[in-house]
């Protein structure tokens, strides 16, 4: 049938430990310590009592996980020939949990926090992480963070360039070894302690002042858009509506694009910064309004793919990007309870650039089934089309153009950025003939059309 099995938090100095775990100690039951580098283990030895330790998986495993799932083996190991009773400093540790969470659980006596007086020193909402836990960990200069057992220089030095990605680095935090007092040192001196060990913990505050940050992330930026909005925010924001910044949000838009085009990340970033304000401000009007929030967008667009993406999260099968867009425009469709493809192609979106819409009305015609299959026999039909008209009017040049963009997806091209392409180069020629006719001591306004379209040939890119 094996024993049972119970865990105390003894804390880190012989001080530490309880009556109430001082009695389980004394209870008779076989004895293993997490570390016997601790006071409970001079207070065992003094007493006489017997007792083991699992110090020598540390030298055994390679990481962190494989020494708890080792230590929490073993106590179970233990607890098949007889009552165990495991001592850890904390009873978070993670050998403990793993014994938490498989067969019967363990009665759980929990000792005082490996943190100590640095409890006192909080302030408001505090994350609790173990060190080692660095690479993972979710940070927000907005709370606290208390850090635990800061065992060497090396992981503190880890947990140090993690931290200062959020918090100011040379804001005071606090530091607490073993039973000393807790010390103040800027967070860039993390890693310059005399020593460390399994006692050393550290306590970020939060930095609630955002002027003082070097790091923003997404909390922020709602904060300081629902300031700017506010009472005592600025008189634009608050003046602004969803109607009022629609060019705003469009201009962005563009503005994206050409940092994409430049391929300078610096400004990509600043320009997608750009947009993800707009959709701020927007998300903080609909607040005020009462009627969504930038939880409610960030929920809305998770949740779209979650649903779209039925290859990974759901049974469906897609190997291949085409096969993923099929995937998407069915759940799309499905989603929306359109019955018919004519609906799919109403409903993008009227606002979009002329070429930009023809271009993706094009596709879904041509994923309907409706479509050519060579670009050249589109080309063909549309200088027909413009060769029987003697005065090409806006019907006949509207469908040469709708012809065009479908010859751009037939072969790959963006329509809107291949204008655009154009009327770049066609300025740079402009710029380049208006050199040439400055330089000659002419101005390209007083010249014939033959003369300026012979500067116009010369200098053709």
């Amino acid at each position: 049938m094996g024993g049972t099995i119970t865990i105390v938090g003894t804390g880190w100095t012989r001080g530490e430990l309880t009556l109430q775990i001082a009695d389980i100690l004394s209870g008779g039951a076989r004895i293993i310590l997490h570390t016997d580098h601790c006071g409970c283990a001079e207070w065992l030895a003094e007493k006489g009592i017997a007792f083991a330790s699992l110090d020598a998986l540390y030298e055994r495993c390679e990481d962190f996980d494989e020494h708890a799932r080792a230590a929490a083996g073993a106590v179970r190991e233990a607890s098949e020939s007889g009552d165990v009773v495991y001592a850890v400093p904390d009873v978070r540790d993670r050998s403990a949990q793993l014994l938490m969470s498989g067969g019967v659980r363990p009665a759980v006596f929990a000792g005082p926090p490996a943190e100590g007086a640095l409890l006192a020193l909080c302030d408001g909402e505090t994350r609790f992480v173990e060190a080692s836990d660095w690479n993972d960990i979710h940070l927000t200069a907005r709370e606290n963070c208390l850090i635990r057992e800061l065992e060497s220089r090396e992981l503190a030095c880890e947990v140090k360039l993690r931290l200062m990605e959020v918090y100011p680095e040379a804001e005071d935090i606090w530091v607490l070894n073993g039973g000393e007092a807790p010390a103040a040192l800027p967070l860039f001196e993390l890693d310059r302690l005399e020593r460390y060990d399994h006692r050393t913990c550290a306590l970020i505050p939060a930095q609630r002042d955002i002027t003082k940050l070097e790091r923003y992330d997404a909390g922020h930026l709602n904060e300081i858009m629902r300031f700017l909005c506010g009472p005592k925010g600025c008189p634009w924001d608050r003046a602004q509506t969803h109607e009022t910044l629609r060019t705003c949000m469009l201009e962005e838009a563009y503005e994206v694009i050409d940092a994409i085009d430049e391929g300078d990340p610096d400004h990509l970033c600043d320009e997608l910064g750009d947009v993800l304000m707009q959709v701020a401000i927007h998300a903080e009007i609909a607040r005020l309004h009462g009627e969504f929030d930038m939880t409610d967008v960030a929920t809305a667009i998770c949740e779209k793919m979650i649903r779209r993406h039925t290859h990974i999260f759901g049974s469906d099968k897609a190997q291949s990007a085409d096969e993923v867009l099929e995937l998407w425009s069915k759940n799309k469709m499905a989603e929306r309870h359109q019955t018919t493809r004519t609906q799919s192609l109403r409903e993008v979106t009227r606002t979009l650039p002329a070429l930009l819409r023809a271009a993706k009305v094009m596709k879904r015609s041509a994923e309907a089934g409706l479509g050519d299959a060579k670009a050249g026999d589109v080309l063909d039909r549309c200088a027909r089309r413009l060769a029987v008209a003697a005065e090409p009017g806006e019907a006949e040049l509207g469908a040469a153009l709708l012809d065009l963009a479908n010859v751009a997806r037939l072969r790959g091209i963006d329509p809107e950025i291949a204008l655009n392409g154009a009327v770049n180069r066609f300025i740079d020629r402009f710029e380049a003939a208006e050199r040439e006719i400055t330089a000659e001591g002419g101005k390209i306004g007083s010249l014939n059309a033959e003369s300026l379209r012979k500067y116009w040939d010369s200098v053709k890119l």
